[in-house]
């Protein structure tokens, strides 16, 4: 499925210098805390507020943790079936596996890429306070009998590696806010664009609106200026790049070695080549800003039963690490949420009119765009969360067109949070309707 990377997201329309004012906000700066893969005692739906200051105290207190894969032998999850209200696996032995899959979601999802013939797609979701997946869609018109889109860890991850880069800048005490002006860069990145130039700066945004716009040449500047790709690298390795992600699957580690050269670590810093994304090592991305820094190990798997009914195991969460300090998650939280309200997410999820499709639900989201070539190949990512406050999913969706194409992966994530909420209602906000509409679809 992987192409030759060409193009990278073209930015939203830029501010002009004049239009923008300098607003100041205190970043605290802190450094990566390393965590070791600890159990969970017990599964949290929707914790309140106080319940989520002490979700990381209550993951570290232990488990039984994972399922151990030795009793996930013969698994296949292309064969799961429904039975009393949920999914389950046949395994190996006459064992079977109940699945952590929301029935509903994972049905909606799977007729949403199948509706829209899309040549290759992947839907990742799941809960942020406990890793549980919540769908797990891998679908492709172009070739039914591919292997797993979403543990292919191919597909170039684009910009939405602005996640990693952002959240490395707050830490090292960058100001979101503060004014940042550039000319250039929205679709490529030479030299030129990384250099000052008064004559040719004729736009200006921040570091947050960076991250709404998908803006390559700030995140660029402000890379060279306060990172090194030793330290690039280190948060790059934080958020699971460079390992592979642990799951109840098998999955493999890709390369993550950030370059030296100046220009090429300013391009992986704004998402031009050299990291590469599997749809499940996105959701885990989205999840831990979702989570305030804690990366959960996703886990599909709820229970095992032996042929004779019995209890084998039982799945709880499990805590991989704490990859960012809370306070420089949440500013990376809001940050995220920029990129619907204004920026490249933004058309997608509100009508012309300025209506959102999810009303009452604020959306944190990231979209990243390259394309290959040899053969064409249009990667369009959206990894996010909702509500943006009090997350209750996370998910990454990416879509492979051809040059000819229907939706990307903005409309996915739009519709799969419609259907999502649309079941699970939040408390004071608007129907979000559970069908896929017509709105920025290409025929």
């Amino acid at each position: 499925m992987q192409g030759a990377p060409s193009r990278s997201e073209t930015s939203a329309a830029p501010v002009p210098r004049r239009s923008r004012g300098i607003v100041g906000i205190l970043i605290v700066a802190v450094a990566l805390a390393a965590g070791i893969a600890l159990a969970a005692k017990a599964v949290f739906a929707d914790p309140a507020p106080s319940e989520r200051a002490d979700l990381e105290s209550r993951l570290r207190q232990g488990g039984s943790g994972a399922t151990p894969s030795a009793l996930l032998e013969g698994l296949d999850l292309r064969r799961a079936r429904s039975r009393d209200g949920a999914l389950e696996a046949d395994l190996a032995d006459g064992r079977r596996a109940k699945l952590t899959l929301d029935p509903d979601l994972q049905r909606a999802v799977k007729r949403l890429l199948a509706r829209y013939e899309l040549p290759y797609a992947s839907v990742v979701a799941m809960e942020p306070t406990t890793g549980r997946v919540l769908a797990y869609v891998s679908h492709s018109s172009a070739n039914p009998s591919a292997p797993d889109l979403a543990l292919d860890g191919s597909p170039p991850a684009a910009s939405v590696f602005k996640i990693v880069t952002g959240s490395a800048l707050v830490d090292a005490g960058v100001d979101p806010d503060a004014r940042v002006c550039y000319g250039g860069g929205f679709n490529r990145l030479e030299l030129a664009d990384l250099e000052e130039n008064q004559s040719r700066d004729r736009w200006c945004s921040s570091l947050a609106g960076a991250m709404g716009s998908s803006i390559n040449a700030i995140f660029a500047r402000l890379a060279l200026r306060h990172l090194t790709p030793q330290t690039l690298g280190r948060y790059a390795r934080a958020f699971g790049f460079g390992e592979a992600i642990p799951f109840d699957l098998p999955t493999r580690a890709n390369d993550a070695t950030v370059p030296e050269d100046r220009l090429e670590f300013a391009r992986t810093s704004a998402g031009f080549w050299h990291m590469h994304l599997s749809p499940l090592h996105g959701a885990v991305l989205g999840s831990t800003i979702a989570s305030r820094g804690l990366m959960l190990r996703p886990q599909i798997i709820d229970e095992v039963r032996a042929a004779d009914g019995s209890l084998l195991h039982r799945s709880t969460p499990v805590l991989v690490r704490r990859v960012l300090a809370e306070q420089s998650a949440r500013i990376v939280n809001r940050m995220m949420r920029r990129t619907v309200t204004e920026g490249t997410s933004r058309r997608t999820f509100f009508d012309p009119q300025g209506v959102a499709f999810l009303p009452g639900i604020e959306i944190a989201g990231k979209t990243g765009t390259l394309n290959g070539s040899n053969p064409f190949r249009g990667y369009t990512w959206w990894v996010g969360f909702a509500p943006a406050d009090a997350p209750r999913i996370a998910l990454a969706v990416l879509v492979v067109n051809t040059p000819i194409w229907r939706v990307k992966a903005n409309f996915v994530a739009r519709e799969t949070l419609r259907a999502f909420f649309g079941a699970h209602p939040v408390h004071g906000a608007a129907d979000a309707g559970v069908h896929a509409t017509d709105a920025g679809v290409r025929r």
